[in-house]
């Protein structure tokens, strides 16, 4: 199973169906069969912004959305290619991972 580059931040497309996702998991240093994610969408695609929870930023010269709220583990075998890198943004995504967990 290889899912390109297991670097938390990583921004790849999935295979066979051209969606973006973030990669949430940290490198572990064991591979796991299934890796967590938060999709990427176009921010016109996506509504209001809760703050802390979705986190815009510019993919490919355009405004886009990780949309936190939506996390996912997805089987290795269906993550594609690394086409971008919202590494920079590692702060808001544990940010966020927290209020999804703790509330706060």
């Amino acid at each position: 199973m290889s899912a390109g580059r297991a670097v938390q931040g990583a921004i790849h497309r999935l295979r066979g169906g051209g969606e973006l996702v973030c990669r949430v998991q940290t490198d572990l240093g064991v591979e796991t069969p299934y890796i967590l994610c938060a999709p990427v969408v176009a921010r016109e695609a996506w509504g209001a912004l809760v703050p802390k929870l979705h986190i815009a930023f510019a993919f490919g010269g355009a405004p886009h959305v990780i949309v936190m709220s939506q996390m996912v583990a997805l089987p290795g075998a269906e993550i594609g290619a690394v086409v971008g890198d919202a590494s920079g943004w590692r702060d808001e995504i544990v940010a966020a991972i927290d209020l999804l967990v703790s509330g706060f």
